[in-house]
């Protein structure tokens, strides 16, 4: 049973990091390149590259709380033997903060800001086209691409921690052996010194 939870918990991590992967360095990009903008101009590109972002997060969500679920289920089977894995559930912990920070906080208020510097608004009812002309003044619209900037510069640089992260801790779930040894190591070596 703890075999086949082992594989899960592979094969979950795997999917989270080749998703991320994925999207971080060939999706996301082709939003904006010039095959597509010939078809969909700003600003609606954004439109489709922020719903594509929605479903990237959703992936986190998932993933994540997968995780956390299949490191409880592993240890309430081996209960006795094991050692509650917090450390495990702290680090996924983070991954899914890290994941709520960039879905919750960061990108609605990347939607807002993309609106006011192409002058739009997405209408919440009505027929379509969804989206009506609005206009903001100079000055809303140059911070609003000063804030763009800045926070999809953020946004980008917590991705990539995320990316690194779940890259390590892949490498982790596929060598456990390397963790087995070097706590064999250090455990001969404190007896070693104790006697």
């Amino acid at each position: 049973m703890t075999g086949f939870i082992r594989f899960i918990g592979i094969f979950n991590i795997a999917v989270w990091v080749g998703g991320s992967v994925f999207f971080s360095f060939l999706a996301g990009k082709v939003f904006f390149s010039p095959e597509v903008t010939q078809f969909t101009p700003p600003p609606y590109n954004g439109l489709v590259a922020q719903a594509m972002l929605e479903r990237f997060f959703l992936l986190h969500y998932i993933c994540g709380i997968l995780a956390i679920s299949l490191l409880l289920l592993e240890w309430f089977i081996n209960y006795p033997q094991g050692a509650f894995p917090k450390r495990a559930i702290s680090y996924i912990g983070i991954l899914i903060l890290l994941a709520l920070i960039g879905g919750k906080l960061i990108s609605p208020n990347l939607n807002v800001w993309h609106q006011q510097k192409y002058q739009f608004r997405i209408k919440n009812e009505g027929s379509p086209p969804m989206i009506e002309s609005k206009s903001y003044n100079k000055e809303i619209r140059q911070n609003a691409k000063l804030k763009f900037s800045v926070w999809h510069g953020v946004s980008q640089t917590v991705n990539l921690i995320m990316l690194i992260m779940l890259t390590y801790h892949f490498w982790k779930l596929v060598h456990p052996s390397n963790q087995n040894q070097l706590q064999t190591y250090s455990q001969k070596k404190r007896n070693l010194f104790s006697e």
